[in-house]
């Protein structure tokens, strides 16, 4: 249950305005009845000052519950007095009735008066509803439908006066009563010191998600600390529903409890368990504060900053569909050029103000400038090759990205080439492949080349290995013998006389 829906104080049905409105108009219409009666005027200047009254008190309900019930009683007691005087010694039954009416319902009202004033009322209806949950034998299938169950709406509205034998039920072993207990302390806007506690306590211990998220819909009211970092760790919770439950119970009053409400926050972003749970709040309008640190946080390392991105960018679409905030689309893309901005998050604002139609050409042809992130501008070039798959400069700044030593751009640059401009680069579908894969290596040769001016048909894949001779296994190299080589001659001899008696000799 949202804080939206949540039943307000002196929520009645329509049997209860009823008789809210009927305690009301009684001594006004006692007053008339007998001033029609008897004739006499006194009595009908009576019945218009009772309406007056009522007209004053019409729009307070229950009129039985103090403080409005004092005020009724003074009335019926002046209405009373306004009857017997002009009517001292009247034989007339129905003047007897009259009065007899306005005195009990009097007493009757001072009782209910002083039985809620003490407590025994409230406790006593408390009492009533809590021992029916404990007696209920037959329970819905989905345990967080306890919450809606018609004991707990009424339970609900009798543990704003009194919570004791609802804390009661919270030691039952039974997750259907502990649920049920829980969902009548939905939002309670004030504590005693230990009961939000005990609460804490619960939502920490029980081993049912739904109960827990039913212990955090409790604490939503909660303004110490203690208790607002409790609910907030909640935030970390294995249970989808119970850091749903956490989220919407934080944004109650967020603006004066984000000071203590910041540190869980940071750690739920942080969490590597949570990576891919998507933004924190998805629903509900975060403050200011929570907003500066967000964009603070979009500046740190995985997981923090794509989720605290992911927040942002939740809150900002909301804002920007609703249309509150007309000064949003230029704050935002003034966000967007700033270059001290994180490059992730400026990504992500430029894709954000494109969903809602804010991306100018201009906005788009100054985040191509050569002082950008390459991130920027190649978003910048994709959108203007959408726009016109033949725009010069779109190309320009592909080509120029594609020739930075970088596989993971020369790979995004690849899929908007492959996926925009048709050219066919071998890139499997669907997710990018991993930059150290073959195919990342032969998609960044092509790239490379179709920078440097190739021509598609000179894009082609890697040729695999080519039919011909095979290697002889080493087994079948095993009885072969090398060929000897016979040694070098040893170099002539250039001596003259030992030349000519050498060949003298010989010949």
């Amino acid at each position: 249950m949202a804080w939206s829906t949540s039943a307000p104080r002196r929520d009645l049905g329509p049997l209860g305005r009823v008789v809210s409105l009927a305690l009301l108009l009684l001594p006004c219409a006692v007053l008339g009845g007998l001033g029609y009666r008897t004739q006499l005027l006194p009595l009908y200047a009576g019945a218009g000052v009772q309406g007056l009254f009522v007209l004053m008190f019409v729009r307070s309900h229950p009129v039985w519950r103090p403080p409005i019930s004092a005020s009724l009683i003074i009335l019926y007691l002046i209405a009373l007095a306004w009857v017997w005087l002009p009517t001292r010694g009247a034989p007339d039954w129905a003047v007897h009735v009259g009065q007899s009416v306005l005195l009990l319902t009097a007493v009757a009202l001072a009782a209910v008066h002083d039985l809620i004033r003490t407590g025994a009322e409230p406790l006593r209806r408390a009492n009533k509803w809590c021992g029916r949950l404990v007696t209920r034998t037959h329970w819905p299938l989905q345990l967080a439908d306890c919450r809606a169950l018609p004991e707990v709406v009424a339970l609900r509205a009798t543990a704003l006066d009194e919570v004791r034998p609802v804390l009661a039920l919270l030691a039952d072993p039974r997750p259907e009563v502990q649920c049920a207990a829980l969902g009548a302390l939905e939002y309670r806007p004030q504590w005693q010191p230990g009961e939000a506690e005990l609460v804490l306590k619960t939502a920490e211990e029980s081993a049912e998600p739904a109960v827990r998220a039913a212990a955090a819909y409790a604490l939503a009211g909660v303004g110490s600390a203690d208790l607002i970092g409790g609910l907030a760790r909640l935030l970390r919770d294995p249970a989808a529903e119970v850091r749903l439950a956490a989220s919407e119970s934080l944004l109650w009053n967020a603006d004066a409890r984000w000071p203590f409400t910041r540190e869980g926050v940071r750690d739920a972003l942080a969490d590597p368990r949570l990576a891919t749970d998507g933004p924190v709040f998805a629903s509900g309008r975060l403050p200011a504060a929570a907003l500066a640190d967000l964009i603070t946080w979009a500046e740190e390392h995985a997981p923090l900053a794509p989720r605290a991105i992911l927040t942002l960018m939740e809150q900002y679409h909301r804002d920007l569909t609703d249309g509150d905030r007309p000064e949003l689309a230029s704050q935002l893309a003034a966000m967007m050029l700033d270059t001290g901005a994180a490059p992730s998050l400026r990504v992500e604002l430029a894709a954000l103000l494109r969903d809602h139609n804010l991306l100018s050409v201009d906005l788009l042809d100054r985040l191509t400038n050569m002082d950008q992130p390459g991130p920027i501008r190649l978003f910048a070039a994709e959108q203007m090759l959408r726009i016109n798959p033949h725009d010069p400069d779109g190309v320009d700044v592909l080509r120029g990205l594609a020739r930075q030593p970088n596989r993971e751009m020369a790979l995004s640059v690849a899929a908007i080439l492959q996926n925009v401009l048709g050219l066919e680069l071998g890139l499997p579908p669907g997710e990018l492949p991993a930059t150290n894969s073959k195919i990342a290596a032969d998609v960044t040769r092509r790239v490379l080349l179709w920078a440097n001016g190739a021509n598609p048909d000179q894009i082609r894949p890697t040729p695999g290995p080519m039919a011909g001779l095979k290697g002889a296994p080493r087994s079948a190299l095993a009885g072969v013998r090398a060929p000897s080589i016979p040694p070098p001659k040893p170099p002539e001899t250039h001596d003259a006389p030992h030349s000519r008696g050498g060949s003298s000799a010989v010949f």
